[in-house]
């Protein structure tokens, strides 16, 4: 699956949102660079290319830079169940790439945006693991962070065929899934601008108000709530990027799927090799370098005693 470069439209618009100096960047990129080389606990083998597209996400902020590298390694740390094992051959990640559509769209927003999509393919509960859905939009994200960087992200969740038992199993009262929402949200440098939910059923604000106390006011103002389906999207992109069967030409939910499952297969040695390398070193951490994301961690299972589901 090839992501499609901006076209010349698209790339003003993206230069226009986060302006780009080839001498400054220089500048910043080594800034970081000696930034890591002081911090004992961090690695530092990240080529310029990747650290470009890191501060490129954070919208050209070194503060807000060294901030989300600090966290894309501690996670990768403290979080095993997403970060361990990372073998697309897996019988996780294959079956995952059974049971569940979870894809990125080739062409771009006219603003700019990238589209990923994910929806169920089998409504098996038994083929629904939090786990394993987790774990493979993370190593998505990687595969994009190589390739790519976007001005923004656009989130599609299809919510058609999903049951109550289905969203029980996406409850924050459960460990995994507030771990997910940490790993997902606060360590990859890849701005939000908008998700949608089709096919929303009727409860599906008493669902959303469990999550609202744990996610930041600026992400609930992200969220579109649609109770139909592809055709909902037309307001907010060209029906064109959209998958076939959602009236566009990007190809079909398997096709986009599938190609996306060949894409991180195909990068197999890179996500082994770098499940040992991405990582911090805890007994080199010096106190005051604990990240907030750690604390929050440690403090998870005080937390979730607080919520209370009626």
């Amino acid at each position: 699956m090839t992501l499609l470069p901006p076209t010349v439209e698209q790339q003003k618009r993206i230069n226009e949102e986060v302006p780009t100096e080839p001498e400054m960047r220089k500048r910043d990129i080594a800034a970081i660079r000696g930034w890591l080389a002081k911090q004992p606990h961090l690695p530092n083998h990240m080529d310029d290319v990747r650290l470009e597209r890191f501060l490129f996400g954070c919208k050209n902020s070194l503060e807000r830079c060294k901030l989300i590298l600090e966290r894309y390694f501690s996670v990768r740390t403290a979080i095993p169940e997403f970060f361990a094992i990372r073998d697309p051959f897996s019988q996780e990640i294959q079956e995952c790439c059974e049971a569940i559509h979870y894809f990125v769209l080739p062409s771009l927003t006219k603003d700019g945006h990238r589209v990923s999509v994910l929806r169920l393919r089998n409504t098996a509960i038994e083929k629904f693991s939090i786990q394993a859905i987790s774990r493979r939009i993370l190593m998505v994200l990687d595969a994009r962070l190589m390739e790519e960087r976007c001005l923004s992200n656009i989130m599609v969740i299809d919510l058609q065929g999903f049951s109550v038992v289905h969203f029980t199993k996406c409850s924050p009262t459960q460990s995994i899934v507030r771990k997910s929402m940490l790993a997902v949200q606060d360590s990859m440098p890849l701005r939000l601008h908008r998700v949608h939910f089709l096919h929303a059923p009727a409860f599906i604000e008493n669902i959303l108000n469990i999550f609202y106390p744990l996610l930041k006011e600026r992400l609930v103002q992200k969220f579109r709530v649609h109770t139909g389906g592809g055709e909902e999207l037309y307001p907010y992109m060209d029906k064109e990027i959209l998958p076939n069967e959602w009236g566009g030409h990007a190809g079909t939910f398997d096709q986009l799927n599938d190609a996306w499952k060949k894409k991180i297969e195909k990068n197999r040695d890179w996500f082994l090799r770098e499940e040992k390398i991405s990582r911090t070193n805890e007994n080199a951490r010096l106190p005051k370098s604990k990240s907030r994301l750690l604390i929050e961690l440690e403090g998870l299972q005080g937390s979730f005693r607080q919520l209370n589901i009626d």
